[in-house]
């Protein structure tokens, strides 16, 4: 197949640090060509609020690059430039606006996902509970491709246990330092306890990331290339996540992927199973929540059998469910099956 897959206009492809979009784009792109196709990724980087719309402005340089492949954009800006330039093309859907729309930017967000939706040749959404979301929204007005299910993947051979358990006492975070994640949660929840809580990402919110660093043991480090990021994940006990919303948590399948298993609140339940790979607290207030997190974690560090079992229980998980092999053929798949995709490209 000849696939284009077009970035996001923000970040650089790898990404150098955060870049969850990116980071996807690029181990796509490195999958699909171990299964033989060609693939060509087209991006551009403006580091600013408007960078998507500002590559969206110059994909009319690329047209001879789009015509006749099988296209595939990540995020809704570049979507609807696309379909304006009568270019098929198929979403995958990244966006936490279908959960949360509190302010104006976001349900402008929200909307400009429900057009892109309903223009795409197909959409992919990454968990069963955001397509049945996607769905119910576009209701009134179906979208003229398929919705279907198919998860992102992690690349389970950079990302792989270590040599040693971790350190019992530390606790990794990864992810934005942006309320909706709610590091404060674990913050305090580690409070009074012998563990240390280690957090990896950006910090847009300078007053949230104050609040979170004051409100317990907390390490904020920054954004991390990947190879940093890898040492970050072997080196800890375990890997908490209490965010209120999540597409799909790819850093919990990074954390499975290395062998951590992960607690956190209910919107990891798409990838951890409960028990098995990692422990879910339920929702509820916050002093409830705070002290059902501190309850688990202290679990998961007093007892090196359980973090053993989930760990291994979940790189195994990893390995079946989010390698890039199966996810890359369900891609294939799908692209064969929507009429829209030139067959030259097929």
């Amino acid at each position: 197949m000849r696939v284009v897959l077009v970035g996001s206009g923000q970040r650089p492809i790898p990404p150098t640090g955060y870049g969850g979009v990116e980071r996807t784009i690029a181990e796509f792109a490195a999958a699909l060509r171990r299964a033989g196709d060609e693939v060509i990724v087209i991006n551009e980087v403006h580091p600013s609020r408007t960078g998507e719309y500002r590559f969206a402005a110059h994909l009319g340089h690329y047209r001879s690059t789009l015509e006749g492949a099988i296209v595939h954009a990540h995020t809704p800006v570049i979507a609807n430039r696309l379909a304006r330039a009568r270019i098929p093309f198929a979403y995958t859907t990244h966006s936490r606006h279908w959960f949360v729309r509190d302010r104006w930017s976001e349900r402008w967000g929200f909307r400009l996902e429900c057009r892109a939706v309903r223009r795409a040749a197909a959409t992919v959404a990454p968990t069963d509970a955001l397509r049945a979301t996607i769905l119910d929204a576009l209701r009134k007005l179906p979208p003229p491709g398929p919705v279907v299910t198919i998860p992102l993947g992690v690349d389970t051979a950079r990302f792989s246990p270590g040599p040693s358990p971790g350190d019992p006492h530390v606790v990794l975070g990864v992810g934005a330092v942006i309320p909706v994640k709610r590091w404060h949660l674990a913050a305090q929840a580690l409070v009074g306890t012998p563990l240390k809580l280690r957090l990896v990402g950006p910090t847009p919110d300078a007053e949230y990331a104050a609040g979170v660093r004051s409100s317990g043991p907390v390490e904020l480090v920054g954004e991390v290339p990947d190879t940093d990021l890898l040492r970050l994940y072997r080196a800890a006990s375990f890997v908490v996540h209490p965010s209120r919303v999540e597409l799909f948590p790819g850093v919990v399948v990074q954390a499975m992927a290395t062998g951590k298993p992960v607690v956190g609140a209910p919107a990891i339940r798409p990838v951890i199973d409960d028990g098995r790979t990692g422990l879910i607290i339920e929702e509820g207030s916050t002093p409830a929540m705070v002290e059902s997190l501190r309850a688990a974690m202290l679990r998961l560090s007093e007892d090196d059998g359980l973090r053993a079992s989930l760990g291994a229980a979940a790189r195994r998980t990893a390995e079946e469910r989010f390698d890039w092999a199966p996810i890359v053929e369900a891609h294939r798949t799908l692209y064969r099956s929507v009429g829209a995709f030139p067959a030259t490209a097929l």
